[in-house]
Formats: C-alpha cells, structure tokens, sequence
C-alpha cells in the first residue's frame, strides 16, 4: 500500500497514513475534519546513474 501526505482542510494537521489506491482517507485524527492528499515529490535513481549516496559512484543500492 502506497503511503498518502495528507492536511486537515480544518486545523491544518499533517498526516501521513497507508492507504489502498482507491480508499478514501479517513477524518482529522484532531478535529475530524476532511483530509485533503497532497502531491509529494518522489526520488528515483537509475543503475546507469548515481544517488545522493554514491559518491558519484553507483552504490549498488540503487534500483
């Protein structure tokens, strides 16, 4: 299961939860209101190329 960012549309409470892909969020922990996914980004790291942890080198734990 993917994991979600959401924010309280109400209080502004951060929230990061595990959720099927269509499954709606459930409410606000805090104060019940509606949680609203936000766009986050995501890093990626190719074989051919190396990652923050390299060195400029590829690690082997790329993927």
């Amino acid at each position: 299961m993917p994991l979600y960012r959401f924010i309280c549309k109400n209080c502004g409470k951060e929230e990061s939860l595990l959720l099927k892909y269509n499954q709606q969020p459930p409410r606000c922990s805090e104060c019940d209101g509606e949680l609203e996914k936000q766009i986050s980004r995501v890093a990626t790291c190719r074989k051919s190329e190396s990652c923050s942890g390299c060195s400029g080198r590829n690690c082997g734990s790329c993927g």
